[in-house]
């Protein structure tokens, strides 16, 4: 299979809120999923530890179907947005659901800030991918996450909210993207167990790949 370094990635793009089980699990309705940018301190390949700070609490997984860019676009159709992924991989958007960081009012109807999402190591990804086959591949694949062997998340692509196209096009409206650059496509959410005191997780979904990290607190 093909394969990147993590310091090959350019833009690491997030998306939020696009499987209907996660909308259902904050009781929200989205017009667009929610995005954000990745630092780099926060992507780490398969194998490096995820690192818990002793702060931190309520850590999720979440597994995630991302797309690896191939060709350069900007405010690109839907049409336009599927030609020009290269192929796809698994991610991992670890997130602190605790007190700290990143909630800036606990009585606010929303969040406000990402904090919680972008700590160091808290984006794993895997290095290798695969090439991109037809849309329709894609319409049913399982979705798992496992935290020390015990299932955590379950669910499938077709939980997705907005299309596969639609939604690097939608990145590409708020970004340039550019080849190497990779757009996380969200998670079935409603996780089971937590990395709070765990030794490892595993996130996968069918046919693209399993992406394994241990866990430390520091």
């Amino acid at each position: 299979m093909p394969t990147f370094e993590t310091e090959d990635i350019g833009t690491f793009v997030a998306l939020g809120g696009t499987f209907s089980s996660h909308q259902e699990e904050k009781n929200r309705r989205y017009r667009w999923p929610d995005a954000w940018v990745v630092p780099d301190a926060a992507v780490v390949p398969e194998g490096a530890a995820i690192e818990i700070p002793d702060r931190v609490e309520e850590v999720k997984p979440a597994s995630e179907l991302t797309a690896v860019i191939g060709a350069p676009i900007h405010r690109a159709s839907e049409s336009e947005a599927w030609d020009a992924i290269e192929g796809f991989t698994v991610s991992n958007d670890v997130t602190a659901a605790g007190d700290w960081p990143g909630w800036s009012d606990p009585d606010h109807g929303m969040v406000t800030g990402v904090g919680y999402k972008i700590l160091t190591t808290f984006s794993p990804i895997l290095t290798e991918y695969r090439s991109k086959g037809e849309v329709d591949d894609y319409v049913d694949l399982d979705v798992e996450v496992r935290v020390d062997g015990q299932v955590s998340v379950s669910g499938s692509t077709n939980q997705m909210a907005f299309g596969i196209g639609e939604m690097v096009s939608f990145a590409s409206h708020i970004t340039p993207l550019e080849p190497n650059d990779v757009v996380a496509l969200g998670d079935p959410g409603n996780p089971r167990r937590t990395l709070d005191d765990a030794e490892s997780v595993t996130a996968s979904v069918e046919s693209i790949g399993m992406l394994e990290n241990p866990i430390r607190r520091v």
